[in-house]
C-alpha cells in the first residue's frame, strides 16, 4: 500500500512506479506468449503479444494496487480449445506468468552482480541518478519475486491454482472450480488478516537466499 497523499508516500510510489509497471506487464506477456506458442493464436488478434504496458495494465486493478496494496493485471483470457491438451496448455499457461517474474528478478540479480564485478557499481553508487535506478532496479527484484510468490498460491483465480488443478483428479478439481465463488472473499480475508506474510514468506525467503547467493558469487 503506498500513501500518494504524504509527501514520503508519494516519492516512494514513484520510485516503485517502474517495477510495478514492469512486473505486471511481464506477467500478463509471459501468459499470452505461452498460449500463444501453444497454439492460441487468439492472443495475437488481442493485441496481447507486446510489452506495452497498456495491453496489460487493468485501470482499476492498478488503483487497487496503489490504494489497497493488492489489485490485478488485465487477465488473458486463453482458449483452452486451441491447445493439443487443453489441461497441460492451461497449466503452462498459468505457471508462465509467476515463472517470468521469478525468472526477471533474478536476471536483474545477475545484472547487479556484472556491475559489481566490473567495478560499475562504486560510480552508480556515488551519483544521484545512478542511486535512483539502482533503487529501481532493486524494487524490480522485490515485486517480481512477490509477484510470483503470490500468483503460485493455489486459490482461484491465481496461477497456483490452475496449476495445481493439472496434478488433480476430476473430483478435486470440481471443488477448485467451485472455491472460485468465494475466492475474492478470501483473498481479502487473508490480505487484511496479514496471512499472506505468512503464505508468502517461505517462497520469498527461499528466492531471495538464491539471490543473495548470486550476489555472493
Amino acid at each position: 500500500m503506498f500513501d500518494i497523499f504524504s509527501r514520503e508516500g508519494l516519492i516512494t510510489f514513484l520510485y516503485t512506479l517502474p517495477a510495478l509497471v514492469l512486473s505486471l506487464s511481464i506477467h500478463e506477456y509471459a501468459h499470452a506468449w505461452v498460449a500463444y506458442k501453444l497454439g492460441d493464436i487468439s492472443q495475437k488478434i488481442r493485441g496481447r503479444l507486446t510489452l506495452n504496458p497498456l495491453a496489460h495494465i487493468d485501470p482499476i486493478g492498478f488503483i487497487a494496487i496503489v490504494l489497497v496494496g493488492v489489485g490485478w493485471g488485465k487477465p488473458v483470457t486463453v482458449d483452452d480449445r486451441n491447445f493439443k491438451d487443453s489441461r497441460k496448455g492451461m497449466m503452462l499457461t498459468s505457471l508462465a506468468g509467476p515463472a517470468s517474474n521469478l525468472l526477471l528478478a533474478i536476471l536483474v540479480t545477475i545484472i547487479l552482480k556484472l556491475l559489481m564485478v566490473f567495478g560499475v557499481m562504486n560510480s552508480i553508487i556515488n551519483s544521484n541518478t545512478g542511486n535512483i535506478i539502482l533503487n529501481m532496479l532493486l524494487y524490480v527484484i522485490q515485486f517480481n519475486i512477490v509477484f510470483g510468490i503470490f500468483n503460485l498460491i493455489p486459490l482461484p483465480p491465481l496461477d497456483g491454482s490452475k496449476v495445481l488443478a493439472y496434478f488433480l483428479p476430476q473430483r478435486a478439481r470440481g471443488f477448485m472450480y467451485t472455491l472460485e465463488r468465494y475466492s475474492f472473499i478470501i483473498i481479502m480475508i487473508i490480505y487484511f488478516t496479514n496471512l499472506t506474510s505468512y503464505i508468502i514468506a517461505p517462497g520469498y525467503n527461499l528466492v531471495l537466499k538464491l539471490i543473495n547467493w548470486i550476489l555472493m558469487l
